[in-house]
């Protein structure tokens, strides 16, 4: 777990701090952004893409004074940290090579500003944004991270939800596989701390792993696979635990070079949002809004023949 001050990323002695004086405030002008067509709806800050902080007077705060690190051979890092003045939780956004995009809430106390979330990298490089408001306004905080010795995963999948849910679960269904099969589910079961093999067996290169797993509030949760087999994959979210049938939440899937973000609203639980099919060689993306209530068939986890 690593901590860079403000916004999160707490250090070890490992750490190459690439820069820690790049720093912006709300006035600075940057130079004009290429225009590439429609506007990312997931980007909270589109117009910030320096590292550093941007604020205001009266805008929330925090103590940061280091903006770029080379995280090494990661797929996923926690930040964490304390904001001031900002007015109830933040948003964080990453934003890979070639277009990828993910993002989630940040949950922060309303009482001591303390905030601590897990967020999926990319490989290679990327921008972390973290962005907390209040009534004068928003502050931005930019943070470049580097992994390295890493490969771009086929197909990538990441779940947020809010704070009516209760520890969504993610799944991903490999062609002719069931929900919470060990052998062909890719979720907490099967993917956190092993990997069922998929694939040229006893090839872990072509193997899902699930490198982030929330068990409470907000997630995220991600999923990650190389190299996919041929046929039709299926994403599919459960609401695991007693949270409000009114829950609402989003799936980022970067497949293939392309991003589609689902809004999935009111999944009650125990029940079972099917989300999208990935076609695959392609990964041709169908969204889906078709829910299966769960609740008649459930042993930790749903247990119903699906999909």
């Amino acid at each position: 777990m690593r901590l860079l001050s403000r916004c999160g990323l707490r250090a070890s002695l490992v750490w190459l701090v690439l820069a820690s004086t790049a720093c912006g405030s709300g006035d600075e002008k940057e130079p004009p952004i290429p225009d590439s067509g429609t506007p990312s709806a997931l980007d909270p800050a589109p117009t910030r893409t320096k590292p550093g902080e941007y604020t205001c007077a009266g805008c929330p705060d925090t103590d940061i004074s280091s903006f770029e690190y080379n995280a090494g051979n990661v797929t996923q890092d926690t930040f964490d940290g304390t904001v001031s003045n900002a007015v109830g939780n933040g948003t964080f956004y990453v934003a890979g090579e070639d277009g990828q995009e993910l993002a989630g809430p940040i949950a922060t106390d309303p009482d001591t500003g303390d905030f601590s979330f897990t967020a999926p990298l990319f490989c290679g490089e990327q921008l972390v944004k973290c962005v907390w408001s209040n009534a004068a306004g928003s502050y931005v905080l930019v943070t470049r991270v580097v992994t390295t010795d890493c490969i771009t995963p086929d197909i990538r999948a990441t779940l947020s939800w809010d704070a009516q849910g209760s520890d969504w679960e993610l799944h991903l269904i490999k062609p002719g596989g069931h929900i919470n099969d060990d052998a062909t589910d890719c979720t907490w079961t099967s993917c956190v701390g092993s990997r069922p093999d998929w694939g040229v067996q006893g090839d872990l290169a072509d193997d899902p792993k699930k490198d982030v797993d929330d068990t409470g509030d907000f997630g995220p949760e991600n999923i990650l696979l190389a190299r996919p087999e041929n046929g039709t994959y299926h994403v599919m979210v459960e609401h695991w635990g007693a949270g409000s049938p009114e829950s609402d939440g989003r799936l980022v899937l970067n497949v293939a070079g392309q991003v589609t973000v689902i809004d999935i609203q009111d999944l009650p639980p125990r029940s079972v949002w099917k989300a999208a099919t990935i076609t695959w060689p392609g990964g041709a993306v169908t969204p889906s809004t078709e829910k299966y209530d769960c609740s008649g068939s459930w042993s930790s986890g749903c247990t119903a023949a699906l999909p």
